[in-house]
């Protein structure tokens, strides 16, 4: 007879993070965990780093509560990765190949539509939506239910979020110094709007930065 599972709530982040570490060999191919928290402090870190089966470096970023502005920080370790692959790439020679747009796999326990077409169109590089549901059998034993909800490499994903990709592609390719004043706001309060969710505690000095 199967175990009785029954759903079961998670204590903190660190518990998500162990449960989706054992579960990567069944999230991505081949795949292999490598590292966790990998980045810095100030400008936030991916949870995870694996390796599929070809060798390739895959990030995991993990929303442990779904609160959307968590994808703040997301902005933030894809940029502070941009500027830094290079170094990353020798640290890990050997190891794991990591280009300058690896896959980024987000993991969250919901998302809401429109967040889904911005996270879909935001990054260069393939990113996988995954939702999680965490489950308790008998014996107290934790693990995940996780399915993919989204997926940019997909035609189809594509074709659902093209309404702000153009949006969200040109601030990414903007050159601020370039930029006149008056435009570099009406591209913040666009961006603000398509985000979807409160980010009036970011300056837009800031989001300058972050989005440069």
């Amino acid at each position: 007879m199967s175990p009785l599972l029954r759903p079961a709530c998670l204590d903190d982040p660190s518990e998500l993070v162990e449960l989706v570490s054992e579960a990567i060999v069944e999230l991505i191919s081949g795949g292999v965990l490598l590292d966790a928290a990998v980045g810095k402090g100030e400008f936030g870190f991916f949870d995870l780093l694996a390796a599929n089966e070809h060798g390739e470096g895959v990030f995991f970023f993990i929303n442990f509560s779904g609160c959307e502005t968590e994808y703040l920080r997301l902005l933030k370790c894809m940029r502070w990765h941009q500027e830094n692959w290079d170094t990353l790439h020798k640290v890990h020679a050997g190891r794991v190949a990591l280009g300058p747009t690896p896959p980024v796999f987000v993991v969250a326990p919901s998302y809401s539509y429109s967040m889904q077409k911005v996270l879909l169109n935001i990054y260069d590089g393939r990113m996988i939506l995954m939702k999680y549901v965490c489950f308790q059998d008998g014996n107290g034993k934790k693990s995940l239910f996780i399915e993919t909800v989204g997926d940019s490499s997909e035609d189809a994903g594509k074709a659902d979020c093209r309404a702000v990709s153009g949006t969200l592609s040109t601030l990414a390719a903007a050159d601020w110094s370039k930029t006149d004043p008056a435009e570099k706001m009406t591209y913040l309060r666009r961006f603000r709007r398509e985000m979807g969710f409160d980010i009036s505690n970011v300056s837009d000095e800031e989001l300058l930065d972050l989005l440069g």
